[in-house]
């Protein structure tokens, strides 16, 4: 019998903290209940990440990003989720309870995504409540957390260029030829008419933006009393999910995404020295890093770096993403963000190395302690984070400074302990305190 609980939430102070959100490892399946990933594959890569060290997925219970309701691709083999008229697919959500199930004998919490941001104006803020509802009903007995959307503020004033069966992959060839237009423009005037269309875009979105925040912390407060599970947002990059609605108390943590740009390397760890300084009893965690082989790019050093300077920083916990993983990609479906398919990303040793580097950190994920670094010429050298009984410090490149200090030396590349620090690269030092 669910435990689905009516008035479960509190509606004054901040929701009690939850072991569950301390110290998972989560991989990203936004597709993983569509067509997309057929039942053995969703099996199979389910035990594969088990055997890793994973500890959670984050899966879509409903639409997936990038496509409209009525694309092929946002079907399960029970059909769409839901209607634009606003049905609900009963079995859809039986099939989600199934997969879940699976990934829960294996060990695997889920973390649950009900939405991404935009389509509230497709359903409207009282049939998404609903809709949330009846998946918390569905699924509050299994081990799950609740994210209510992904990219909260996304395509504000824009929801309707996906409708009814579109995807990302049918826009970027006119995103191309704005592009070409403004290129083809002298520079100045070219700035200039990008420059005016975001001051514009944004003056048009300013209400638009406050009616959504509006509308999804109408469906917070309405998921919150019925549910002592976890529940977060998550947000476009740059934002926080306490800006993201009017009543941030009932979230359980603070989460954000760093997107999947080169320049967010120093919000990896910033972000949440930043929230923690903020607001030190509440979890933080950045649910979408960069993607491994988004853009072609962010390969294994990339994903180490992220993990380690991420959870040195004070993150309670930490989400991985592969290109051709969230996606079930082939090489052609939403292929703007890059070739990788399913089968190479489920293939790449990096997942494993992570699971390897957070075996050795996961003993102090849920401890107190303070975070120290260094850093030359705006480049990161160290990160650590100093608990009780010991000293945990991450070095990006051995071979920017002259001492590693003592104590056990991890390699997370390598994804062994070593007893002499390499010359050059990543390395992890782990010291007991007497």
């Amino acid at each position: 019998m669910a435990r689905f609980c009516a008035g479960a939430g509190t509606r004054t102070g901040v929701r009690a903290a939850d072991g569950r959100l301390s110290g998972f490892l989560a991989d990203t399946w936004w597709f993983g209940l569509t067509q997309r990933v057929p039942e053995k594959a969703f099996q199979e890569l389910a035990e594969l990440r088990a055997r890793q060290g994973f500890t959670a997925v984050q899966l879509v219970v409903g639409v997936p990003p990038e496509v409209g309701p009525e694309n092929e691709n946002a079907a399960s083999d029970a059909g769409f989720p839901w209607t634009l008229d606003g049905a609900f697919n009963e079995a859809y959500l039986q099939l989600a309870r199934e997969r879940i199930q699976t990934l829960n004998q294996l060990g695997l919490m889920a973390i649950v995504y009900g939405a991404w941001g935009h389509q509230i104006e497709w359903l409207g803020r009282e049939r998404m409540a609903a809709w949330q509802l009846r998946l918390m009903e569905k699924l509050d007995a299994l081990n799950v957390i609740y994210c209510l959307t992904g990219e909260s503020d996304l395509w504000v004033g824009a929801a309707s260029r996906l409708l009814p069966a579109k995807t990302t992959d049918d826009l970027v060839q006119a995103k191309t030829l704005f592009n070409a237009v403004v290129e083809w423009l002298p520079p100045r005037i070219g700035q200039r008419l990008l420059a005016t269309a975001v001051r514009v875009k944004a003056r048009l979105n300013r209400p638009r933006l406050a009616a959504r925040r509006r509308d999804w912390s109408f469906v917070l407060e309405q998921a919150a009393a019925h549910t002592n599970k976890p529940i977060l947002i998550h947000t476009i990059r740059g934002q926080l999910s306490e800006t993201a609605v009017t009543n941030p108390h009932l979230l359980a943590a603070c989460a954000t995404q760093t997107g999947h740009d080169e320049n967010a390397r120093h919000e990896l760890w910033q972000t949440p020295l930043a929230s923690l300084k903020k607001q030190p009893a509440k979890p933080y965690v950045n649910l979408e890093p960069w993607y491994e082989g988004i853009l072609n790019r962010f390969g294994v050093a990339d994903q180490l770096f992220a993990y380690w300077v991420s959870m040195l920083a004070g993150a309670a916990s930490h989400c991985y993403g592969a290109q051709g993983i969230w996606n079930g990609g082939d090489g052609r479906f939403l292929a703007h963000w890059g070739p990788q398919t399913f089968a190479q990303a489920a293939a790449l040793d990096t997942p494993r190395l992570l699971g390897l580097s957070h075996r050795q950190y996961r003993p102090w994920a849920a401890a107190n302690g303070d975070t120290f670094f260094e850093m030359r010429g705006g480049k990161l050298l160290m990160i650590g984070r100093k608990f009780q009984t010991a000293t945990i410090r991450f070095f990006p490149d051995v071979a920017q400074t002259n001492d590693v200090g003592d104590g056990r030396i991890w390699l997370p590349l390598a994804g062994r302990f070593t007893d002499n620090p390499p010359a050059a690269g990543p390395a992890v030092t782990l010291t007991a305190i007497p």
